[in-house]
């Protein structure tokens, strides 16, 4: 019987075994499965661990997780699986068009995939084939039969095949982070957090008086860290009008915290629509869709990678225009006729510095930044085009993430067009418009110092970390949380996994700036074309190879059914 090897169980991991065992089925084959998981709460992972904190919010829409479908029953091996309900159905979630979109916290979600892990658990505990392994995998070796060896700390176990779902991996340091470790070392009153999760890691500082606390990073873990912080014994937030979500902090008794968030760019993350009804204003109907899927696929189909992002562009900006001059009223006035606006969308994606009157103009303060895109997201205000522009991007990011991954692109192509759909995550991956409103409270009560955000001097001494904007202002922090997560660079990740997977050449980068390249079905490419590595790999660390990889639905997505598709083929050749 051939072992199966599924190495971390988030919710990559899940799916995976679930089209894994629906696929088997169909066969009625039946194959050993080992399931590897650090954590202890399979399904859920680190990031949606349900013993998190509220005050880590999701970035999608509660109605967006109707991409989270049911479970039919399985029939494997003669064991009945029973079915699992859809996200939707799991929390009787109701809405109508006009309400507020609701962005729960991560942890609601992490009990959703923890339990649905455990009702196939449950209906496998009496099949001895079907192991749960709570250890965490540092090396995998592929011996000279192509079985390969999985190696703990402790044990080591062989199968004859491994999937590799692990999700977020750690990098080595930046050399800032490596200079102010050793800083901090130096003078001992000084305190570094090197990572924003989990957020509960700050509960010895979250309480103290007479505190300023930088924090590296202007992004979404920016906002959990700083409404964990703000969260405390001294004060909360109340929504004061629930129809614009407008909020304020209030203290209870005086603390005396600031908080000073600060990026390379300084530029705040755009929220997202307030409600289904706007939110549909950016959202193109199916034959627009059509037609970018379209263009792209002809491009990749039949033509020679000329090394151009312009098949994906050109679509997509000729799509724009007509989103936006649908806007009518609610965009920002102009005279211009549809092939200038194309081409002004066209040098807007095509250059992050490109500045015209449609577009926000970020030279003003962030506060006031932050304030135009929330009125933007409740419709009180004239629409920007690059507001308009991302949100347009963020509906069509499925189509394009399913129609360009593993398409037939240079890597410097497939480089490009990470690099620009990076670019959009400031709005098309933003957060909760709920989240913006506290930013502004937080402001309003002087508890969150906006003059640094962008890119301030930072000189190290006795008393911390100096900072100094623009303007020639300063202040000092004695405490700093890190919240920038590491991009997933093959050549930059240090765990030991990883590390031993590239010594023993078993991965190679697709780029040198990006993941793992893998083929259609996830299996890893090997520089030997005539050896197959029994090795498969899905999520964040194959990014170039697949486009897409940190949202959520994608862990729910194409690209997970390949994998099991093609492993039940892979049996019967």
């Amino acid at each position: 019987m051939k072992t199966l090897a599924i190495i971390g169980m988030g919710p990559r991991g899940l799916y995976a075994l679930e089209n894994l065992l629906t696929q088997l089925a169909k066969t009625n084959q039946a194959i050993e499965i080992l399931v590897f998981e650090a954590c202890e709460l399979p399904g859920s992972g680190n990031v949606w661990n349900h013993n998190q904190p509220d005050t880590n919010w999701i970035n999608i829409t509660e109605r967006a997780l109707s991409g989270l479908k049911e479970r039919p029953q399985i029939n494997y091996n003669n064991i009945l699986i029973d079915g699992f309900p859809s996200y939707h159905n799991w929390c009787d979630f109701s809405q109508t068009s006009e309400d507020p979109d609701q962005f729960p916290p991560r942890r609601k979600l992490g009990i959703y995939l923890n339990e649905r892990f455990n009702s196939i658990a449950k209906a496998l505990r009496a099949y001895d084939r079907f192991k749960v392994i709570n250890s965490k995998i540092i090396a995998i070796e592929l011996n000279e039969n192509y079985t390969v060896k999985i190696e703990s700390t402790k044990n080591t176990w062989l199968c004859n095949d491994v999937l590799l779902t692990v999700g977020h991996q750690p990098t080595k340091p930046s050399k800032q982070l490596e200079k102010w470790e050793a800083h901090v070392n130096t003078f001992h009153d000084l305190k570094l957090f090197n990572e924003p999760y989990p957020v509960t890691e700050l509960d010895h500082i979250r309480n103290k008086e007479h505190i300023v606390i930088g924090i590296r990073g202007f992004g979404l873990a920016m906002i959990d860290v700083m409404r964990y912080l703000a969260v405390n014994n001294y004060g909360n937030f109340k929504v004061t009008d629930s129809s614009t979500l407008e909020t304020v902090y209030y203290k209870t008794k005086e603390q005396n915290l600031k908080l000073v968030p600060f990026s390379l760019d300084g530029l705040p993350m755009g929220p997202k629509p307030l409600n289904e009804n706007i939110d549909n204003w950016y959202k193109p109907n199916a034959s627009q869709l059509d037609f970018i899927r379209n263009k792209i696929e002809a491009f990749t189909n039949t033509e020679k990678d000329a090394n151009t992002i312009d098949f994906l562009i050109q679509p997509l900006a000729e799509i724009g225009a007509q989103i936006f001059e649908q806007l009518n009223n609610k965009a920002v006035d102009h005279s211009l006729n549809s092939d200038t606006l194309k081409s002004v969308i066209l040098d807007f994606l095509s250059d992050a510095d490109y500045s015209h009157h449609l577009i926000q103009n970020s030279n003003i303060s962030t506060y006031n930044l932050i304030r135009s895109y929330v009125n933007m997201a409740l419709g009180n205000t004239k629409i920007s085009l690059d507001y308009c522009i991302w949100q347009v991007w963020r509906h069509c990011q499925p189509m394009l993430y399913k129609t360009i991954s593993h398409a037939k692109l240079s890597n410097e192509t497939m480089n490009k067009i990470i690099d620009l759909d990076e670019r959009s995550k400031r709005f098309s991956y933003g957060p909760p418009l709920e989240s913006l409103q506290q930013i502004l409270a937080l402001a309003d009560a002087k508890v969150l110092d906006l003059d640094y955000t962008n890119n301030p001097d930072i000189k190290l001494t006795e008393n911390g970390w100096e900072l100094k904007n623009k303007a020639n202002k300063t202040l000092v922090c004695d405490i700093m949380v890190n919240s920038v997560l590491d991009s997933p660079q093959l050549l930059k990740i240090n765990s030991p996994l990883i590390v031993n997977l590239l010594k023993n050449e078993l991965i190679q980068p697709v780029h040198t700036d990006l993941g793992i390249e893998t083929q259609d079905d996830g299996y890893v490419v090997s520089d030997d074309k005539n050896k197959q590595v029994p090795i498969a790999i899905l999520g964040r660390i194959v990014k170039g190879s697949v486009l897409g990889v940190d949202a959520i639905l994608e862990c729910f997505g194409k690209r997970v059914e390949d994998w099991a598709d093609g492993y039940v083929k892979r049996l019967n050749s």
